[in-house]
């Protein structure tokens, strides 16, 4: 684990990290949603992505929306798209394919390379009245150009790595175009630094979590399950492996947008247990990391699907993933909740700060979702079209819920320990 919380070892795996590769959004409205038996107790600067004419580089069905809304099922138009097979682990970031890969997303209208000296210039040579964040791999800068516009950069920090990450941040990144994900406006890659360029939010949910009210919140989780569904709908996948409370920026009226693709891969299911998978980096922020992940470095879209769970957890306890007392004690949050769940406390998670200001029936539905999310079993979380359904058709689910007469008024009951299939619903998507 490094200074920032980072967690970074070696498990056997795939990993298609930032290929240069096709994608094509997954065309599943029309998907039927099974549930079966579990326990649902208590409870010059610009965005290129948007400019006409453009098109981002991962290709999608045209049958699916850029964002997540409720929408009618669509007939499924999906196609196979060839996929270049390359892995990033094995770039020298000396040749020329690299910078030829950066050169052609420059090209083509993706993103704009920044010299050192504007980015120097921009940051009043990264002075430190000007940083606004720091992490494990990276310091985040606020800069200003001559046209006035206030910008985000991103630099990371010198390790082996770095080169890597940048290249698959930028790859990834200069593809996506949503609503409620960071926008990437370019990068610096030169002798003096590596840098990336986002466009500016006010601050982060780890930042302000306990200034906002259960409006906010809820605005936040449903932000955040689109830009995830988003990012799995795609063909194949995108796995983000990061997600956490600092990795989810905030504008001033509170619409969350998930950043930080450092980490993100193509996930190619057909590679996962091929004898031939190359080993796969680990990381993530510990706290977050769902239990297959880490323990075995499985990659599949649920490990983000369970870091989304801790985040829901935040949002109703208002409290951060990790509790640190002292340096030798730090609690999990997900021990802790699990710990009240067990007792029938439910109550005892909502965060004091609401005042009892929030809607029942919204704070239940959360809690359901968190439940399902942390599952200990990976292959009995819901996806992220599940929960937005659970998001945006609460009634449905509250409903079934009040007809579960044998079963405890609470989400616990040992409920986030998923040993007795019995006592469970379990939500697939089919």
């Amino acid at each position: 684990m490094d200074n920032g919380g980072k967690i970074l070892f070696q498990k056997e795996g795939s990993s298609q990290e930032g290929s240069s590769i096709k994608l094509l959004r997954s065309s599943q409205e029309g998907s039927s949603i099974k549930v079966i038996r579990s326990s649902l107790s208590c409870l010059s600067v610009s965005n290129n992505c948007d400019q006409p004419g453009t098109k981002p580089l991962f290709q999608k069905s045209s049958s699916m929306p850029c964002s997540s809304t409720s929408s009618k099922p669509q007939q499924n138009m999906s196609r196979n798209w060839p996929i270049a097979k390359k892995n990033l682990q094995g770039y020298d970031v000396a040749t020329p394919e690299l910078f030829h890969r950066l050169a052609t997303l420059e090209v083509k209208g993706y993103t704009t390379r920044y010299t050192f000296d504007e980015l120097k210039c921009a940051t009043q040579n990264f002075s430190p009245e000007m940083l606004i964040g720091e992490g494990g791999h990276s310091q985040v800068y606020r800069a200003v150009f001559n046209n006035d516009q206030a910008v985000a950069v991103k630099v990371l920090k010198s390790s082996r790595f770095s080169e890597e990450d940048l290249f698959r941040e930028v790859d990834i990144s200069s593809g996506l175009s949503h609503e409620n994900m960071i926008h990437l406006l370019g990068y610096c890659y030169c002798k003096e630094i590596r840098a990336i360029v986002y466009n500016l939010l006010s601050s982060s949910l780890k930042q302000r979590l306990k200034q906002l009210s259960w409006k906010e919140r809820m605005q936040v989780a449903v932000g955040v399950a689109r830009a995830l569904e988003y990012l799995h709908s795609f063909y194949p996948p995108i796995i983000h492996r990061d997600v956490k409370s600092s990795n989810i920026l905030l504008s001033e009226d509170c619409k969350p947008r998930l950043s930080d693709f450092g980490a993100a891969i193509v996930h190619q299911q057909t590679l996962q247990s091929s004898a031939y998978a190359k080993p796969i980096n680990v990381v993530g922020t510990f706290g977050y990391l769902a239990p297959e992940y880490m323990m075995y470095g499985k990659v599949d879209e649920k490990i983000d699907v369970y870091s989304y769970g801790v985040v829901l957890l935040e949002l109703i306890t208002g409290k951060e993933a990790i509790q640190s007392n002292s340096p030798s004690n730090r609690e999990s949050l997900v021990l802790w909740a699990r710990s009240l769940l067990t007792c029938g406390l439910c109550e005892r998670l909502i965060d004091p700060d609401l005042k009892e200001d929030y809607d029942k029936d919204e704070m239940k539905t959360m809690m359901i979702a968190a439940r399902l999310c942390l599952l200990h079993s990976s292959s009995r979380r819901p996806t992220m079209k599940t929960i937005l359904h659970l998001f945006e058709e609460p009634e449905h689910w509250l409903e079934m819920h009040k007809k579960r007469e044998d079963l405890p008024g609470a989400l616990g009951q040992g409920e986030m320990d998923d040993s007795d299939p019995h006592d469970f619903w379990v939500i697939y998507d089919k």
